[in-house]
């Protein structure tokens, strides 16, 4: 029998290939194992840890200057710095100081305030190091105080030095209104934000 060492290096790997090896249940007798087995094994026992790294709301309104002139979305006051994972501008701005899987939650709270007339189409969208990274989105609104909630969670798989914004427009096939409100309950409640965001760092 050859030397495993003088066998040819194949590139391509197949989920039914077989490796060779011993079996500590038996007596360390020699078996053979699929790779589809052995990654289910290694699979089976990881440990997938989810860290929260950011958490922040902005209760301020947000609202776009007129009709397709797009407005960064603020997610509340600047947190953490160059040693923590995920740093929060003011300006809303994401910035990822570590590489690696994220999940994003972010919500924000459409409505439309002022006069009455025609009907809103509030675009949105992400963009990460300021390309746009999804399809736009839009909601529309036809009448004063009606809110429109929209949550979405994402993984995100980002280098270092990664950007990560978000954008609303009062896009021109509406009227000039609407934007992220925030919203006062007198229940007891905490109030609702005009935007809110969570991110976690996913790791092993």
């Amino acid at each position: 029998m050859a030397r495993i060492s003088t066998y040819p290096v194949d590139g391509s790997i197949n989920g039914l290939d077989i490796l060779i090896g011993s079996d500590a249940d038996d007596s360390n007798i020699t078996k053979n194992y699929q790779i589809n087995d052995i990654k289910g094994f290694i699979v089976s026992g990881l440990a997938l840890g989810v860290t929260p790294v950011l958490s922040s709301a902005s209760n301020v309104n947000q609202e776009p200057s007129g009709l397709n002139i797009p407005l960064q979305v603020r997610f509340g006051p600047a947190q953490g710095n160059l040693s923590t994972p995920v740093q929060l501008f003011a300006n809303g701005v994401i910035l990822f100081n570590q590489g690696g899987l994220y999940l994003f939650n972010g919500y924000a709270n459409f409505e439309r305030q002022g006069s009455s007339g025609g009907v809103a189409v509030i675009a949105f969208r992400a963009l990460i190091n300021g390309i746009q990274i999804s399809p736009s989105k839009m909601v529309e609104i036809d009448s004063v105080g009606v809110s429109t909630p929209y949550e979405l969670t994402i993984p995100l798989q980002v280098n270092a030095g990664d950007i990560l914004t978000w954008e609303i427009m009062r896009d021109g096939s509406g009227v000039d209104r609407g934007g992220l409100y925030t919203h006062t309950l007198v229940g007891g409640w905490s109030n609702v934000p005009s935007s809110d965001v969570n991110v976690w760092k996913v790791g092993i």
